[in-house]
C-alpha cells in the first residue's frame, strides 16, 4: 500500500475510490454518532450496510470486524479466533484517533488507508456480508455513504491493503434463528404511515413496484408498476384521440447549439441537464443534451409542416422517457432523475382555441386521477412566478398529501400564446395571404400519478389499488384441507375465473403449494389486490365464495350465481376511495385572513387558502418569510434533516368566490384579486 495516502475528508475518499476503479453512488446526511440512525436511504434486497467494530486483545493484537448490520458478535466468533470473552475488548478511542485519524463512533474503513503503522493486521469478515450484492460505507467525516458492489470492497478496496482477512461466522446459532424469525416477520410492512418516508420506501418495494438500481435517482419499474402506467396510457390515449391528437415520436438527442439559442425559454435548470460527450473515446464535435423536454425538439419541425391555415390545428402527442438530474433527495415516482411521461403540443389558428385546448386537457387529467386512481385533485392557475417559462398562462391540477400536508403538482396544460411560434417561426398563410403566428398549448402527465395514488390509499399493510388500474382486480385463493379434494377445488376456482373473465375482469389464481394460506393472504394484501376471493371446503360444498375488499377489509358470501355483482363491487370499491381521499383532502385546507392565522396553519403542516393581491413581489416575500418563522426550521422533515422551505402559491383554485372591493391580501394588505392556495411542496 501507498504509505503517503492520508484520507482526511469526503473528497480524498472518493478519489480513492476513483483511483481503484471503483464505481459508487454517493449519499450525504446529517452527522450522527450511530449509523443505523441515518440510513433511510432507498436500499433493496441485494444491499446491506456494514458495522465496524475494532478490537484489542490482552496481547495488543487489533481485530477489524466488517459486520453486517444485523450481526450480533457472539461467542462462535471468540471461539473461531481462539479468544475467550475476558480476553478481547473494544478499542480504545486514543489508539483510533492517533494511529487512523479516525474516532470511534464513526470509525471508517477508509481509515485502514492511514495505517502507516501497520496496527490492524486481522481483518474479518462477516459471512453474512457475502449474501449481499452491495454494501454501504460511511466515509471519514460520517456525513456521507457510499454504496459499492461487495465484490469491489473484497477485491479492490482490500487487496490495495495489502491486508489479509478472513470470512468467519460471527453469529451464534440461538442469535441466527432468531434472524430467520426475524426475517419472517420483515416480509410485512415494519414501519408505521406515521413513519411516512420510510413506510413509503417499504411499501413500494414490498409491493414489487419498484427495483432499486445502480444510479442514483433511476429506478426499475417492475410490471405491477408498469400496467398501472399503460392503464393510464390507454385511458389517456382514449380521450385525447376524441380531439383528434396523434401520437408521434421524436428524438431524446438535444445539440448544444439549440439549447444556448433557446435557453431564456428552457424550463429545467441547467445544472438538471444531462450531457453526451463522448462516443467510445472520441469527444464530440458538439455535445449532445438528453432531453429534459422537447419543445426545442419538437417546434422545427412543426415550422416545417405548418404552411397554412390548412394544416391548422397540428395535435401531436408522444409517450417517452425524460432525464432531469434532479440534485435533490429522489423519491421514487414523485422526484426521480427519469421518468416516464406523455407530452402533448397543439398549434392552433386562433386564440381561443388554444385556450378552450387548455382547459379541456386540464379536464383530461382531472379524469385520470378521479377516475381510474381515486385520487381528488384542485384545479388552478399558475402565479406569473410559478407558471411555466414562456407560458402565457398555465393551469394545473394539484393535490394535498394529508398524511404530511406537502402539496403535489400532478400534471399542467400550458397556453404557449404565440411565444414559441415566434421563436421558431411557426406560421402560416391565413385565407387573405396574411402571415400570422400560430396559438400553441403544451401540456404533460407524468409516473408521479402512481406516486400520488399510493400515498394517498395505502396503509400499514401496504399497497391499496385502485380496482381501475389493479393488474388483478381479483385473486382467487384456495384453501386446500385434508377434507376436500385438491383437484376438485382447483377445477372449481378455475370455473369461477371464467365466470369472471367474461365479465371483463383481470383475475389470478394462487394455487401454489410451497407458500401458507396466511403467507399468500398477507403478500396479496401488500400488493393492494382490491378484493381476495376464498374457497375452501365450506364454500365448495355450498357453492358460494368468501369475499374480502382490501379497502375496507368487509368479508362476506356471495353465492357462484351471484358473481355478475363483482363489477358493481369494485365500483364501489373505487366510489369509496375517491370519497374517503376527498374528505381526508379537505381535511388540509384551511382559512387564513392574516399573517398569525397563516403561520399557525402553516406549522400545523396545512394548505391554506387566503386572499392575495397577486403580486410577484408579495408571492417572494411570503415564501421567505414563513420559511424563517416556521417551527420546522432545522428539523426533521419526512425523514430528512433539512432547512424548513418556506410557502409556495401552489394555485389559485378556478373554483372560488369573486374578490370584491375592499377585500385585502392577508399578508401586505393591499386590495385582493385572487384566492390561492399556499403550502409546502414536493
Amino acid at each position: 500500500m501507498d504509505q503517503t495516502i492520508l484520507l482526511l475528508n469526503k473528497q480524498s475518499c472518493l478519489d480513492q475510490l476513483t483511483k481503484l476503479g471503483i464505481n459508487y453512488i454517493l449519499h450525504n446526511y446529517e452527522p450522527t454518532p450511530v449509523f443505523e440512525h441515518h440510513i433511510k436511504i432507498q436500499m433493496s434486497d441485494d444491499t446491506t450496510y456494514i458495522k465496524n467494530l475494532l478490537y484489542v486483545d490482552n496481547k495488543s493484537n487489533y481485530y477489524l470486524i466488517l459486520a453486517n448490520h444485523t450481526t450480533k458478535i457472539g461467542k462462535l466468533f471468540l471461539k473461531n479466533l481462539g479468544l475467550q470473552l475476558g480476553n478481547i475488548k473494544l478499542s480504545e478511542e486514543e489508539q483510533i484517533t492517533e494511529e487512523l485519524k479516525s474516532s470511534k463512533d464513526n470509525f471508517s474503513l477508509f481509515a485502514l488507508f492511514n495505517d502507516s503503522n501497520n496496527l490492524i493486521k486481522n481483518i474479518i469478515i462477516d459471512e453474512e456480508l457475502t449474501k449481499f450484492k452491495r454494501v454501504l460505507l460511511h466515509l471519514i467525516e460520517n456525513t456521507n455513504i457510499v454504496v459499492i458492489t461487495f465484490d469491489d470492497l473484497q477485491n479492490k478496496f482490500l487487496k490495495t491493503l495489502n491486508k489479509n482477512y478472513s470470512i468467519l461466522q460471527l453469529r451464534d446459532i440461538t442469535d441466527q434463528q432468531t434472524l430467520e424469525q426475524q426475517n419472517k416477520q420483515t416480509l410485512a410492512i415494519t414501519v408505521k404511515k406515521s413513519d411516512f418516508t420510510e413506510w413509503y420506501q417499504q411499501v413500494i418495494r414490498k409491493g414489487e413496484l419498484i427495483e432499486y438500481y445502480d444510479v442514483s435517482g433511476c429506478y426499475i419499474l417492475r410490471p405491477w408498476a408498469y400496467f398501472i402506467w399503460e392503464q393510464i396510457q390507454r385511458y389517456f390515449d382514449d380521450l385525447i384521440r376524441t380531439e383528434d391528437v396523434e401520437n408521434a415520436y421524436f428524438p431524446m438527442l438535444l445539440p448544444s447549439k439549440y439549447l444556448i439559442k433557446k435557453q431564456d425559454h428552457v424550463q429545467v435548470q441547467k445544472a438538471e441537464i444531462a450531457w453526451v460527450t463522448k462516443q467510445g473515446q472520441n469527444i464530440l464535435n458538439e455535445p449532445l443534451a438528453i432531453r429534459p423536454t422537447s419543445e426545442i425538439i419538437m417546434y422545427p419541425a412543426f415550422a416545417k409542416w405548418i404552411q397554412s391555415y390548412r394544416d391548422l390545428p397540428l395535435k401531436v402527442n408522444q409517450w417517452t422517457n425524460i432525464i432531469r438530474w434532479e440534485l435533490q433527495q429522489p423519491t421514487p415516482f414523485i422526484k426521480t432523475r427519469e421518468f416516464l411521461w406523455q407530452e402533448g403540443h397543439t398549434a392552433h389558428q386562433r386564440r381561443e382555441e388554444a385556450i378552450k385546448q387548455v382547459y379541456t386537457i386540464l379536464d383530461f387529467y382531472e379524469q385520470v386521477y378521479n377516475e381510474l386512481l381515486a385520487v381528488p385533485v384542485i384545479k388552478g392557475i399558475k402565479t406569473e412566478s410559478e407558471k411555466f417559462l414562456g407560458a402565457d398562462f398555465t393551469t394545473t391540477i394539484e393535490t394535498i398529501i394529508p398524511q404530511n400536508g406537502r402539496g403535489l403538482q400532478c400534471a399542467t396544460s400550458h397556453h404557449l400564446g404565440q411565444n414559441f411560434s415566434r421563436m421558431f417561426d411557426i406560421n402560416f398563410e391565413d385565407d387573405k395571404k396574411q402571415k400570422i403566428y400560430v396559438w400553441q398549448t403544451s401540456w404533460g402527465l407524468t409516473t408521479r400519478s402512481i406516486g400520488a395514488m399510493i400515498m394517498f390509499h395505502s396503509d400499514n399493510k401496504g399497497l391499496i389499488l385502485p380496482p381501475r388500474i389493479a393488474k388483478y382486480q381479483i385473486i382467487i385463493i384456495p384453501i386446500i384441507q385434508k377434507d376436500i379434494d385438491q383437484i376438485l377445488l382447483i377445477n372449481r376456482c378455475e370455473q369461477i375465473k371464467q365466470i369472471l373473465i367474461k365479465l371483463k375482469l383481470r383475475v389470478y389464481i394462487d394455487s401454489r403449494d410451497n407458500y401458507s394460506i396466511g403467507w399468500k393472504f398477507n403478500k396479496w394484501e401488500q400488493k393492494g389486490v382490491p378484493i381476495r376471493l376464498e374457497i375452501g371446503p365450506e364454500e365448495f360444498k355450498n357453492n358460494q365464495v368468501t369475499v374480502i375488499s382490501r379497502f375496507n377489509n368487509k368479508k362476506y358470501q356471495i353465492t357462484i350465481q351471484e358473481l355478475n355483482q363483482l363489477n358493481q363491487i369494485l365500483d364501489n370499491i373505487h366510489n369509496s376511495m375517491l370519497k374517503k381521499a376527498e374528505i381526508e383532502l379537505n381535511q388540509k385546507i384551511k382559512n387564513a385572513d392574516n399573517w398569525n392565522e397563516f403561520m399557525l396553519q402553516f406549522n400545523q403542516r396545512n394548505t391554506i387558502l387566503t386572499k392575495w393581491c397577486e403580486r410577484t413581489q408579495c408571492e417572494q416575500q411570503i415564501k421567505t418569510k414563513s420559511g424563517q418563522e416556521s417551527k420546522e426550521k432545522d428539523l426533521k422533515f419526512d425523514g430528512l434533516i433539512q432547512p424548513s422551505k418556506g410557502a409556495s402559491a401552489l394555485c389559485m383554485p378556478l373554483k372560488q368566490d369573486q374578490i370584491i372591493e375592499g377585500q385585502k391580501c392577508f399578508h401586505c394588505n393591499q386590495q385582493a384579486k385572487k384566492y390561492v392556495l399556499w403550502g409546502r411542496s414536493y
